[in-house]
């Protein structure tokens, strides 16, 4: 198995210090938190590092939620899911054609103005993922090409 790094209390409390900078939510104090490497942090509990030590071609542990890219928190997918109902800053709601385009992995044009890197967007109450602003106004999706719904 890969050597599994976990997060030490300062870099985790550094993490939880980023997310409520660009999200307003820190909701990941009491889990175990693994860096993945090129600044990928991975989500598991304790009990899953302990059966992992005693398995042979482990790969990798956890869920991935985010990455660390300077001082900015891009969340995964997952990431934005788990945090959604605390996502306070940085979030955009979408009309049902922006969601369709945002699921696609085509830009969206926002409608307001925004000085961060990176929002959460969200259609009625279902949370779709991070995007990163450009100078233009556009919020280009991080979803995966896999990911993306097929366009018509």
């Amino acid at each position: 198995m890969k050597k599994i790094i976990l997060l030490n209390s300062s870099k985790k409390s550094a993490f939880q210090i980023l997310l409520e900078r660009h999200y307003g939510a820190e909701d990941f104090s009491d889990k175990v938190l693994i860096q993945a490497g090129e600044g990928k942090i991975r989500l598991t509990t304790s009990d899953t590092i302990k059966v992992a030590e005693k398995m042979r071609g482990v790969q990798s542990l956890g869920l991935y939620i985010a990455k660390i890219k300077g001082q900015d928190v891009v969340l995964s997918i997952e990431g934005a899911q788990i945090l959604c109902n605390k996502i306070k800053r940085n979030r955009i709601e979408l009309t049902e054609e922006q969601a369709k385009l945002w699921m696609e992995g085509a830009p969206v044009q926002l409608e307001k103005f925004t000085v961060a890197k990176y929002v959460v967007a969200f259609y009625k109450h279902l949370c779709l993922g991070c995007g990163r602003v450009s100078a233009d106004g556009k919020v280009y999706p991080q979803v995966p090409k896999w990911r993306r719904l097929q366009q018509e």
